[in-house]
């Protein structure tokens, strides 16, 4: 029901609440009576690529504009005609244009390649995962090429050559992938979904399984605190989900995927137009799964039978002084797992409550909607609204335990920005309000059952201010959230940049954010074990984050160099505390009493050794503790070393494309289990361990075939379950992962796209 708040009438009863506003930043530099609009676009497409960033500049003045996230610019008059218009890109030629008065329409403006740049697609392909030295943030930006280099098929198989984000199975049966940034749990990181909200709440467990690759354009990962205006969450940074667009995509796409293990899955797009500034985009996503593999001999299936479907229909709108968008969203999603009939024992077909099997199910609809629009007699004014809703529901068996669980949430914002003086200032300010109404239910073999549920109502405003004085950019911001439950919170957020240089930026952040927990469906991997349950009176967590970083780009030996360097450290006030080392058969949650925290240090070095093959390596440090039970102990699963190499080539024409990468892993603590009898322990610490992932492409005109592999070496954490033999007893835990599960795994696939034919002209 991805529908604009005042048209969308679900019969839920909190949808009275209308939508968040989205920033419609179109960074304009002056004020016009009648402002020129238009495109500006990369001749190294068939149809033209949208330049975000690109500069404007009317010839002797200071009047000029950048372009959007689309390629799309608003530009104030010149004081008088004719004039001459500059438009620039780096890694393109700048083009000079002259007019003797007004254009009479919009302009689309095509920049071509310089020469000193030529087989730019390689540039491009280098920068498919970008440092970049514009952001407010120290931020990444994984492009869509950057996505097709993962086996596929969901978000949580997207960060498998980036060192910011950590990635693993949550446990040993249900086939969950979590992640884990600067140190710390994936739900201390805001995802969202263009800026708002998406991933939390009942999603916070397979909500990264639930998105399909192919939906995603682009990822922005940013990290530290967030500013102010999108959201009090982003403790340890922001994963921003940018969808496809309707406006540019091709009228059809498919993506056929499958592997050697029995997975596939199945990714169509289809787009139309629906007038002459809208279009609609269908996408449709199937994942099948029927196996009952088991690779290490446990008796337990390493990956649940899985069926999902995902659908989602999005309509955009984009004008000169408006836009708007809805979308709308339906998930199913079964899986079934646990023993298998197939490779247990005879002992175990005969267990008093039969076989150990997990089914884990889910159903989501939701749905958003967005509309901003410019002021008419101001260009450098302009408000956004945003509203999502959500119904999401969950149903879980694990063996003779339940979890059951109702998230219905409404969330709303509006933001008014405008740019202040000569344009190189802008204040945003809004308000914003999030709905929650919970029914969770956890049922246990030998408690009482646990209920959870709680309805939250949070309205906050927020305002921003940002500063740019010649190299450096200021955005000093604050939130207040009155949460209905905990109380009121304020959250400042201050970021600095300074241009040290043309290609080198410092950066430092502080702030302040907060969240809700849910600590059942935080810790859904636990249900998967005999462990018992107990949860303490619990509040909100609050966290400080501070963070600096260094960027420097620059030419070496004749190779372009990107090196950069960051270091955060967070600092909690309070944590809802998940402590596993009170004894190996309880998980005991409770609120911090102790020092918590996370310092991560990342060092990155790309260096183009050839215009067609890209080296890039990371290193990260991590020192992640957190007291449990008056012990200040290290964070499980949490390596205090990691290492990428990732090699990345593409011919000039890119008509072929080979991608490989090394992921090293350093030792990590493990909970205790020492209690346990002695063949039911696992080791005090993980060792160290790699993974190698290889993908090779070929192009064929609308036709893409891909052949790759994952964990090309099979390294496998071979004994992933407690007491494996006895499920129902009460040393079983399938919860103790700290590595890989799956050994070496073939894939491949292909892609077709028929693009629409481009009679376009080029104007002036």
């Amino acid at each position: 029901m991805v529908l604009f708040a005042f048209i969308f009438k679900p019969r839920m009863k909190f949808i009275r609440h209308f939508s968040i506003p989205v920033a419609l930043a179109l960074n304009l530099a002056a004020w016009a009576q009648q402002p020129i609009t238009g495109m500006v676009l990369g001749a190294n497409a068939r149809d033209g690529e949208p330049l975000p960033g690109a500069n404007l500049l009317w010839a002797a003045t200071s009047r000029g504009a950048t372009t959007d996230a689309q390629g799309r610019f608003v530009l104030s008059e010149p004081a008088d005609w004719p004039a001459t218009l500059i438009v620039s890109f780096v890694g393109y030629r700048s083009d000079t244009m002259v007019f003797p008065s007004a254009p009479p329409s919009p302009l689309r403006v095509i920049l071509r390649p310089s020469i000193e740049l030529q087989g730019v697609e390689i540039v491009e392909m280098a920068q498919s995962m970008q440092l970049s030295t514009r952001t407010i943030n120290a931020s990444e930006n994984i492009g869509g090429k950057e996505l097709k280099r993962a086996a596929c098929c969901d978000l949580s198989e997207s960060f498998e050559t980036n060192a910011t984000v950590d990635v693993n199975f949550s446990d040993a049966v249900s086939g969950t992938k979590t992640i884990r940034m600067l140190g710390l749990d994936g739900k201390y990181a805001q995802m969202s979904l263009e800026n708002i909200p998406f991933i939390r709440g009942l999603s916070a467990a397979s909500g990264l399984t639930l998105i399909p690759g192919t939906w995603i354009n682009d990822i922005n990962l940013s990290k530290g605190v967030g500013t102010a205006v999108n959201g009090p969450n982003a403790m340890t940074g922001q994963i921003d989900l940018c969808l496809v667009n309707p406006l540019d995509q091709p009228p059809l796409f498919v993506n056929l995927y499958g592997n050697s293990q029995g997975r596939g899955e199945l990714n169509v797009h289809a787009a139309q137009p629906t007038g002459k500034h809208s279009a609609n985009l269908l996408l449709v996503h199937g994942n099948w799964f029927d196996r009952e593999m088991d690779q290490n001999n446990d008796g337990f299936m390493d990956m649940p039978r899985t069926r999902r479907v995902n659908v989602m229909d999005r309509w955009m709108h984009q004008g000169e002084r408006k836009s708007g968008q809805a979308a709308l969203r339906v998930v199913s999603d079964e899986r079934i797992g646990g023993q298998s009939a197939e490779h247990v024992g005879e002992h175990a077909m005969h267990q008093p409550n039969g076989l150990y099997r997990i089914d884990a199910t889910n159903r989501i609809v939701d749905a958003f909607g967005k509309h901003g629009w410019v002021f008419e007699n101001d260009a450098t004014k302009s408000i956004g609204i945003i509203g999502a809703v959500r119904r999401h529901e969950v149903a879980n068996r694990y063996g003779v335990r339940s979890y059951d669980g109702v998230q219905q949430s409404a969330y709303a914002s509006m933001v008014y920005q405008q740019l202040l003086g000569d344009g190189n200032d802008q204040v945003k300010a809004g308000l914003s309000f999030q709905f929650d109404e919970y029914e969770e239910t956890f049922i246990n073999d030998v408690a009482p059952a646990i209920d959870m549920g709680r309805t939250e109502r949070m309205p906050g405003v927020f305002a921003e201010h940002t500063l740019k004085r010649d190299r450096l950019t200021l955005v000093s911001g604050l939130r207040v959230d009155a949460n209905d439950i905990f109380g009121t919170v304020a959250s400042p957020r201050v970021h600095a940049k300074y241009d040290i240089g043309p290609l080198t930026t410092a950066r430092v952040s502080v702030g302040r954010g907060f969240r809700t927990a849910n600590p059942l469906v935080e810790n859904a991997a636990v249900m998967a074990s005999s462990r018992r349950v107990v949860i303490d009176p619990l509040n909100m967590e609050r966290a400080w984050n501070f963070g600096a970083s260094v960027l420097h780009k620059f030419k070496w030996i004749e190779r372009k160099w990107a090196v950069g360097i960051d270091a955060y450290r967070t600092q909690f006030e309070d944590q809802v505390v998940s402590d596993l080392d009170r004894d190996p058969r309880t998980i005991a949650i409770y609120m911090l009493d102790g020092p918590s925290y996370s310092n991560s240090l990342l060092a990155d070095v790309q260096v183009e050794i050839t215009r067609t093959l890209l080296l890039k390596t990371s290193y990260r440090y991590y020192d992640v503790r957190t007291t449990y039970d008056g012990r200040l102990l290290e964070r499980p699963y949490t390596p205090t070393h990691r290492g990428l190499i990732d090699l990345a080539y593409a011919d000039r024409k890119e008509h072929w494309r080979f991608d490989i990468n090394l992921n090293l892993f350093g030792p990590s603590r493990l909970p205790s289990t020492s209690s346990n009898p002695e063949g039911d322990r696992f080791p005090e610490r993980a060792p160290v361990y790699s993974t190698l992932h290889a993908q090779l492409t070929r192009l064929a005109g609308a036709w893409e075939f891909y052949l790759g592999a994952e964990n090309i070496t099979s390294t496998l954490q071979q004994k992933q379950i407690i007491a494996a033999d006895d499920p129902f007893g009460p040393y079983f835990d399938a919860s103790l992962i700290w590595g890989p599960t799956n050994k070496a795994m073939l894939y491949g696939g292909l892609r077709f796209t028929l693009n629409r034919k481009n009679n376009q002209t080029n104007q002036p």
